[in-house]
């Protein structure tokens, strides 16, 4: 179910912009936007954080303009889960007056939701206002209150409130990043409810305070609100806080951990701030025992999800489609009955078909790909029909169509934001068919194509995101996953391996992010994956350890393949069953996962199969092996110490 977004525009300068700009900096300037999302009868904007209201009633009054962006396929709970992880990047304190202000928010939010940006004469402001001789002269005002800005005219910053938000008039008299406390109980709030904190004690009149200071702000700010909090008093304004703290000299710093002081000095020594702020930050988040450990075959892994990108079947597919179809009418009435698809859904059918096939033929030549309007309006629904249409065991087809389908960064954003959750729906009946009927000639080649699905599903961050968002999404993938890694069938072993290391990726790379990433791959939050889940899935893949290294393979080797090929394969299906335990507990914390399998002895499993050497043979496995049994015992170890 589709839901109206609108983009409310404000002029903070109340008309005053568009009669003074141009003598004042010698360029017209209509308003000083600030702007604001409503959706889901809701006002959203940024301020002091991400608030919201009813519509119309926020300080800004009404609106001088409405812009309709469209509407949104997004449920409100996938909306709201988003919301909070905007939480951690739009805060008071990260509040930018160029580079992160409501416009920026409203921006995103747009993007998010329909697509598509909010208009360029509103984000484009800042930097039009920089390339004005008043807006290079102002620069360095604006930098020194908010830090550098990443538009490049330049020096130059402006008055308080051009282009924003209430935040930055309500502020126009703080010019410090880190907060300053004149309210006892506020100042103990903080200390009480953050892990560590560090408390500045300034005066006016202090001079050696003016040297201590942008070090400290640098130092504090550089660590990140996660690592540390700090916190400014001046005693000369708050001297009832000095009296309660007992500080009777300045500058003074005392250290909080938490919520109990950890330590304290007196002076301007910057080397001894330095080192006491690196040692309460050791002391609140002391690094994981895997950061210590050496995992060479482990930090040679792949840290892209193993995909089925494959495009070269589409004429067979739509071929076996269309018998199935037939097959459908043939049974459903007798002759001159209608078509079950009508004609523009059988033009729609074939657009998706030369979609496919045009794609491929880009890829291998390495042009351009066709457009997603190419593939035509209805193919959604399209998609939806025939999965409701076709009997079970013939629905192969579709969900190959799927997993080409999802492999599109845009085509995968529709199913993130899909209200009729049609993989949530595909996932779960697969699941709970092959359950019933476990690697049956009913549900075999249903269950291969959904699993890669859902490994094609992890190809984009939108849309492996969504699966493991908490919900239906996520259930129906850890059921899809537990009720096919120990299918009788081994390519459905293999594929169902793929997906644990798929899921298993998506939690390292958010916990961990690489090296050359610009930072965590978010889930929806800090780790929203509940531990309830994460044991169930670890439980499930473990088993399917200990089943495969029993597996005879004479017993499950088609005639096809020898003994040795057969051998081969089972290895891979280890090897990604171990990968997927290394990714699920590496620098997890609480690391109730590896105290689970060490509870279900699986170091002792690994180690079954290193040294009899009857599955287990290259180098690669057998080190990933060991390393995952010491990332489970020293983990382990380290969750026992905390206890």
């Amino acid at each position: 179910m589709s839901t109206k977004v609108m983009l409310y525009v404000y002029d903070l300068s109340q008309g005053m912009a568009r009669s003074m700009s141009l003598g004042l900096m010698g360029q017209q300037i209509d308003a000083i936007y600030h702007t604001s999302v409503v959706v889901f009868g809701r006002e959203f904007y940024y301020g002091q954080g991400i608030m919201s209201a009813i519509p119309e009633t926020t300080m800004h009054g009404r609106p001088m303009e409405r812009i309709d962006m469209g509407e949104t396929e997004i449920p409100q709970e996938i909306f709201m889960e988003f919301m909070d992880n905007m939480r951690h990047t739009f805060t008071a304190e990260a509040y930018h007056l160029l580079d992160n202000n409501c416009n920026n928010f409203s921006n995103e939010l747009c993007n998010f939701l329909v697509g598509q940006p909010i208009p360029s004469r509103i984000t484009s402001l800042p930097a039009d206002f920089l390339n004005t001789p008043l807006g290079q002269t102002m620069r360095p005002m604006i930098e020194g209150m908010f830090g550098p800005s990443r538009h490049t005219p330049s020096p130059a910053p402006s008055t308080l409130g051009l282009f924003g938000t209430e935040s930055a008039i309500v502020n126009s008299t703080h010019n410090q990043s880190v907060p300053s406390f004149t309210s006892l109980d506020a100042l103990r709030a903080v200390i009480r409810n953050n892990t560590a904190v560090v408390v500045y004690f300034t005066s006016a009149t202090c001079p050696p305070c003016r040297v201590i200071a942008p070090v400290f702000e640098e130092l504090v700010l550089s660590k990140g609100e996660n690592q540390i909090k700090g916190a400014k008093v001046d005693l000369s304004v708050a001297y009832q806080i000095g009296q309660a703290f007992e500080v009777r000299s300045t500058p003074t710093f005392v250290f909080y951990l938490r919520g109990e002081k950890f330590s304290q000095f007196s002076g301007a020594n910057q080397a001894e701030l330095r080192s006491s702020i690196d040692l309460l930050i050791y002391s609140a988040h002391p690094p994981h025992p895997h950061s210590i450990l050496r995992l060479d075959h482990y930090a040679k892994l792949s840290g892209v999800p193993i995909l089925f990108p494959s495009l070269d079947t589409v004429d067979t597919v739509f071929s076996k489609l269309g018998t199935f179809l037939q097959a459908v009418k043939g049974l459903d009435s007798g002759a001159g009955s209608e078509a079950i698809l009508n004609d523009a859904e059988t033009k729609q059918l074939d657009k998706i078909q030369q979609w496919l096939k045009k794609r491929d033929i880009s890829k291998k030549n390495k042009t351009q790909e066709p457009t997603l309007g190419e593939l035509g309006p209805t193919w959604k629904p399209l998609i939806n029909k025939l999965i409701n249409t076709l009997p079970y065991e013939n629905l192969f087809p579709v969900l190959d169509i799927m997993r080409m389908l999802v492999l599109h960064p845009r085509i995968s954003e529709v199913y993130a934001k899909d209200g009729n959750l049609t993989l949530v729906s595909v996932f779960k009946t697969v699941a709970e068919k092959d359950d019933a009927h476990p690697g049956g000639p009913l549900s075999k080649a249903v269950t291969l194509l959904s699993l890669r699905l859902a490994c094609n599903s992890f190809g984009t961050p939108v849309l492996s995101t969504y699966m493991l968002s908490p919900g239906a999404a996520r259930e129906s993938t850890k059921q899809l996953l537990i009720t096919t890694l120990l299918s009788p069938v081994p390519q459905i072993r293999q594929t169902a391996a793929s997906l644990a290391f798929d899921i298993g990726m998506k939690l390292a790379r958010a916990r961990d992010p690489a090296p050359d990433s610009t930072g965590p791959t978010p889930l929806t939050g800090k780790d929203d994956l509940d531990e309830d889940w994460k044991m169930e899935c670890l439980s499930a893949i473990a088993n399917a350890i200990v089943q495969e290294s029993h597996v005879d393979s004479s017993s499950i080797t088609p005639p096809t393949l020898n003994k040795d090929t057969a051998a081969k394969e089972r290895e891979e299906i280890l090897y990604r069953l171990v990968a997927s335990i290394a990714n699920f507990i590496y620098k997890d914390d609480p690391a109730t996962g590896a105290v689970l399998l060490s509870v279900l002895t699986l170091p002792e499993t690994l180690d079954s199969l290193i040294k009899e050497h009857k599955v287990v043979q290259s180098k690669n496995v057998i080190g990933l092996c060991q390393e995952v049994q010491e990332m489970i015992r020293t983990a382990a170890e380290s969750q026992g110490s905390r206890v």
